[in-house]
């Protein structure tokens, strides 16, 4: 009976010290593996936590490539969480450019040896649809080439008007209505680039003619078809009137964790209007002025008025206010002919215009 009794108790004795040693085996694996899943949880919050990220004004680029940019509350960043502050150029639409045989890496390296890091592709619809290999024969190989060069390429829809009605002075007349055309070019586009971190989609140049609401609702179902073809790059939203204004913005942005906002200012845009139209939204939100410039020599031979100005008046309080914003831009035309152009006449010099924006350029990249 007594050995009976000491068995048990030895048993009972077991038995506890086991169920011990699992629970404790038990306790301490789910603590394990909680810590590895949770620690670069942890890490990441803690990073994204800080007040600043350090901007990276020059090389855009982890490795032999640029990273895919994405958006974090109102700064562009890249794969390590760098600001990136996006400073380029702009040529003519690229079908002119292999017009004139200025279509090949050469020109590309121009753009960036004058301090750009990113380039402006615009694509008009008229010549888009003149040339049915337009994709493969100047935009590929232009993506590529500035890829290369470790450069951003921004894919401009180049449109002036109201895409829904086709309304608008500068709409061009070439049978295909432009709300067809832009879902057609953006299905396309977004499908060939997928994979190609350093593209950027700007899905209009500018709205016009359109209040709003109305763009809104279009921006917004030409965002979620690039991302119905798989494409989770940066998306760039312009403005209404000429995308001037991005004051509704800060009401009712596009309902996209991507998407950058673009404004358009020259010289007659009073600079009282710039805080309203895009400098308050900056701080909620990205915002790249893809297109700016003056025309300072030959001012009365134009007939773009707007474009009038210099850099006392214009250039320098323009992009003193772009700096203490922290907003990018991309400045137009990389030419001698488009206006405003930055060189004269067959290349043989910048205009001040130029000299101006390679000035610029060139402090930024240092």
């Amino acid at each position: 009976m007594i050995i009976e009794k000491r068995i048990n108790i030895i048993i009972t004795v077991v038995m506890v010290v086991s169920s011990f040693a699992i629970a404790a085996y038990i306790i301490s694996y789910h603590f394990l593996n909680n810590s590895e899943q949770d620690t670069p949880e942890i890490i990441a919050s803690q990073y994204e936590a800080l007040p600043d990220y350090p901007i990276n004004r020059g090389s855009t680029q982890i490795g032999s490539v640029p990273t895919m940019l994405k958006v974090y509350e109102n700064r562009i960043t890249n794969d390590v969480n760098s600001n990136i502050l996006l400073k380029g150029l702009m040529p003519p639409d690229l079908m002119v450019l292999n017009d004139q045989n200025r279509l090949n890496k050469a020109f590309f390296e121009r753009m960036k040896s004058a301090g750009a890091n990113v380039i402006r592709f615009p694509v008009h619809p008229d010549l888009w649809i003149k040339n049915a290999d337009y994709l493969e024969d100047y935009i590929v190989p232009a993506v590529s080439w500035a890829n290369e060069l470790n450069m951003y390429a921004i894919i401009d829809l180049h449109y002036i008007g109201n895409i829904l009605t086709g309304s608008g002075n500068e709409m061009p007349k070439i049978g295909i209505h432009p709300k067809e055309l832009s879902e057609d070019f953006w299905a396309k586009v977004a499908s060939r680039f997928k994979d190609s971190p350093n593209v950027i989609f700007e899905i209009c140049n500018e709205p016009a003619s359109i209040n709003a609401e109305q763009w809104f609702n279009c921006a917004r179902n030409l965002v979620e078809l690039i991302r119905k073809q798989g494409a989770g790059q940066m998306v760039i939203v312009g403005g209404i009137q000429y995308s001037q204004n991005l004051s509704w913005v800060k009401e009712k942005p596009i309902p996209d964790n991507n998407v950058a906002y673009a404004s358009h200012i020259y010289p007659a845009h009073n600079s009282s209007n710039w805080e309203g139209w895009f400098g308050d939204i900056s701080a909620y939100k990205p915002v790249i002025v893809t297109e700016w410039g003056f025309i300072d020599e030959n001012r009365n031979e134009t007939k773009q008025q707007y474009l009038v100005g210099n850099k006392e008046s214009y250039g320098i309080p323009f992009l003193n206010y772009l700096d203490e914003k922290n907003i990018g831009w991309v400045a137009c035309w990389f030419d001698d002919t488009w206006e405003p152009e930055m060189f004269k006449d067959e290349e043989s010099g910048y205009t001040n215009y130029g000299q101006f924006v390679i000035e610029k350029l060139e402090k930024s990249a240092r």
